[in-house]
């Protein structure tokens, strides 16, 4: 197998070489896991547009046309895309907090046609953001956020989510208006004496009748089975009633004490015809839209990416991060023309699709074509699904969100990385998601920029052969002529100051020192502000008589010095690049160029005594060529 690697070009070509070596014996397992993909992406899609508010066709349009598209344009063979629990409960937030500002006095139809413009807007801004990201190849910086923000927002989603589902599990109703996940809860709490029992046991029965499926074979489209018998179940329960099985009972009353929610009560169902037309666009809408947009499409490429990479290290495939961007760009893009939701790589589809033996980005495809004929020919069914049966089928996979691995590894790894997780997590609790994201990703990056801003400057011994060596506590203390600084890490500005200040200790400490040999063979992006600190230091030597002296020069450093005038300042014969035919080189010729200017200056401090000022004459015409 080959190491996976990534990289960073665009191509529209990666869909023929797949055609290129397509079999009919590929084609066969694709189509394979795809069928089996389709039955677990249904139920889900249905899951997750009740999770956001949105009509059932937003989750399954997505499943269809933008997760196609999608999978054409990517770069994974194996990635499956669609709504994820994650971008479902963004969008639920973000959408209800943009109509509890702009539209408040909305309500029944005219609330959901307003929050479905609002999805469509929300995928146009998505995909363009994407889009921007894919043609700059900013895919890169992803790399500047840290897992452990995506694990404890995931764990603070899967939070929210439980918390919000529980209210249709229980047949409580609704919380409405923007609240935090900890309002939520305590409300929740308050609320259970008004649980709808029928809904209950209903929803009770539909997680034990998933728990069974799934421990019988892991293989058996658990949820989709689950929705089917349970929806069978409640219709001939609501056959009975309607039959008079409660005899004397007011059917109004026995009505409204035993009927479950079903889809079609909801407006949640309109059809599953796309209604093709050009996004829904309110400038209006622009300042609350863009900071909840971005955040939206900073999370689905994360968790993209992420899925992507860990199933290629299986694999062996090579990716192109950009490549996968720009497949989400164009599917979310076509989104906004469908009122679908933003799509996101999907950790359990893809999964799913590598075990069933996927060979290519045809499994996918087929996969999304599945999906169509599954919800198309089981249209009538989809409106009869009970809403707690949902909800049931989102409380088991959620679980499943957050890889206790990851979890132990983020909690475990580093004291950051634990207090990265927990801030996140507490911030998903106490404030909206998309603020509790930035709030993560900001931390993330402070704690890598005050890493990257704390350059290690150590001081070591150089023997006769060129070979370091670390100084010890007592090495550190005693007086010497010659210093040898090393250097590693990040030279860029924020990084100068304790460059600078670390530096200028060593000649603080030791009034005998004489020269400073500063080893840059290890340092790294060094901008304007090092180079001024650079020069700040030379100046602080040369006020003292001192001599600073550079070795281990890279082509990047040296070519910086060169250009900000630095290579003359300090001179060139006190400059010595790094060559990689002759890896100690430099560090032999910097240490003769320190004995030789520690000479030079043991000759000038003894010319200045007053005891040998002909011998100063000597050496002075001497130098000049006088005899």
């Amino acid at each position: 197998m080959d190491i996976n690697q990534y990289f960073e070009d665009l191509s529209f070509t990666s869909l023929r070489n797949d055609i290129a070596h397509t079999t009919a014996s590929s084609l066969r397992r694709d189509l394979i896991a795809g069928i089996t993909v389709a039955l677990l992406t249904v139920p889900q899609t249905m899951a997750y547009a009740l999770i956001a508010g949105l009509p059932m066709s937003c989750g399954i349009f997505a499943a269809i046309f933008s997760a196609m598209i999608a999978s054409i344009c990517g770069s994974s063979r194996h990635l499956v895309v669609g709504p994820s629990n994650a971008i479902a409960i963004l969008i639920q937030a973000g959408t209800a907090q943009i109509l509890f500002t702009y539209y408040r006095d909305l309500g029944g139809v005219e609330r959901e046609f307003m929050a479905v413009n609002i999805l469509m807007q929300l995928s146009l801004l998505v995909g363009i953001f994407q889009l921007i990201g894919a043609v700059f190849k900013l895919g890169r910086l992803t790399q500047f956020v840290s897992h452990s923000v995506i694990v404890g927002y995931l764990l603070g989603v899967a939070a929210a989510v439980v918390v919000s589902q529980s209210y249709t599990f229980l047949g409580i109703p609704k919380y409405e208006g923007v609240h935090a996940t900890y309002d939520k809860f305590l409300h929740l709490v308050a609320s259970l004496q008004s649980i709808h029992w029928p809904t209950a046991l209903v929803g009770l029965f539909s997680i034990a009748c998933m728990m069974i499926l799934r421990k019988i074979d892991d293989r058996i489209p658990a949820g989709a089975l689950m929705l089917l018998i349970v929806t069978m179940i409640v219709c001939g329960e609501n056959q009975i009633i309607e039959g008079g099985l409660f005899g004397s009972a007011n059917l109004a009353e026995t009505d409204r004490i035993y009927h479950i929610n079903q889809v079609g009560d909801t407006g949640l169902f309109y059809g599953l015809i796309p209604n093709w037309s050009l996004p829904y666009f309110n400038w209006k809408l622009m300042n609350s839209m863009i900071p909840f947009a971005f955040a939206v499409s900073l999370l689905s490429i994360l968790e993209s990416t992420s899925v992507s990479r860990s199933i290629a290290a299986s694999s062996g495939q090579r990716l192109s991060v950009n490549q996968e961007i720009l497949g989400l760009s164009i599917g979310n893009l076509i989104s906004s023309f469908v009122a679908a939701m933003p799509i996101s790589g999907s950790p359990s589809r893809t999964a799913l699709n590598y075990q069933m033996g996927a060979e290519s980005r045809f499994s996918a495809i087929f996969s999304a074509m599945a999906v169509g004929l599954f919800a198309f020919t089981f249209q009538p069914v989809i409106s009869l699904i009970p809403l707690t049966a949902l909800a049931a089928l989102v409380l088991v996979t959620i679980v499943r969100i957050v890889n206790k691995k990851q979890l132990m590894l983020c909690l475990n790894a580093t004291n950051s990385d634990a207090f990265v997780l927990w801030t996140t997590v507490i911030a998903c609790l106490f404030f909206s998601l998309d603020i509790a994201f930035y709030i993560g990703v900001a931390l993330s990056i402070t704690l890598y920029l005050k890493k990257a801003s704390t350059p290690k400057v150590k001081e070591f011994d150089v023997d006769e052969k060129g070979k370091l060596h670390h100084c010890t506590k007592k090495g550190h203390t005693e007086k010497k002529v010659i210093r040898f600084v090393k250097v590693e890490g990040e030279l860029f500005f924020g990084a100068a100051d304790i460059f600078h200040s670390n530096l200028k200790a060593f000649t603080l400490a030791d009034t005998t020192t004489k020269v400073i040999i500063l080893q840059l063979k290890n340092a790294r992006d060094m901008d304007a502000t090092a180079c001024l600190a650079l020069l700040q230091l030379h100046g602080y030597l040369q006020s003292f008589a001192r001599q600073l002296v550079i070795c281990g020069i890279t082509p990047e450093v040296l070519r910086v010095l060169n250009n900000s005038g630095l290579m003359e300042l300090i001179g060139k014969e006190n400059l010595f690049p790094f060559d990689e035919k002759h890896p100690n080189g430099h560090m032999h010729s910097a240490m003769e160029r320190a004995r030789e200017l520690v000479k030079q200056n043991e000759d000038i401090q003894l010319l200045m005594r007053p005891d040998r000022q002909n011998e100063k004459r000597l050496i002075h015409n001497k130098a000049r060529g006088i005899s």
